[in-house]
């Protein structure tokens, strides 16, 4: 069961979190919405939070491609996703759909013009 401390001898990816904030852009999607996704963009979100809270809106999250867990008849975490989902773009996150043109997306016709 997740518990939210940290894995003994487990260390940051410090690397991986050096090109994720010198990047103009992260997107991201994956499964399942309402766990291990949702605990990835935590993680990075604490992390940005750390240092520089506006690398928050480079952000942005293909929600329609990414499912929470559902159990029908026994358990639903729709809930949960979608409040976890809400509580990134209320931190400035970006929350888009794979079928919605880049350009339109959020700031991102300013960072496609620098490319």
């Amino acid at each position: 069961m997740y518990t939210g401390k940290p894995i003994p001898h487990a260390a940051k990816n410090k690397k991986l979190l050096e090109t994720l904030h010198s990047s103009d852009m992260i997107i991201i999607t994956g499964e399942a919405k309402s766990h291990c996704l949702a605990w990835t963009i935590e993680s990075l979100l604490k992390d940005i939070f750390a240092g520089d809270k506006s690398l928050a809106r480079k952000v942005y999250i293909l929600e329609d491609c990414s499912s929470p867990i559902v159990v029908p008849g026994v358990v639903d975490y729709s809930d949960a996703a979608d409040k976890a989902f809400q509580r990134f773009a209320d931190a400035g996150m970006n929350l888009v759909k794979s079928t919605d043109l880049i350009e339109t997306w959020p700031g991102a016709e300013v960072k496609l013009k620098a490319i």
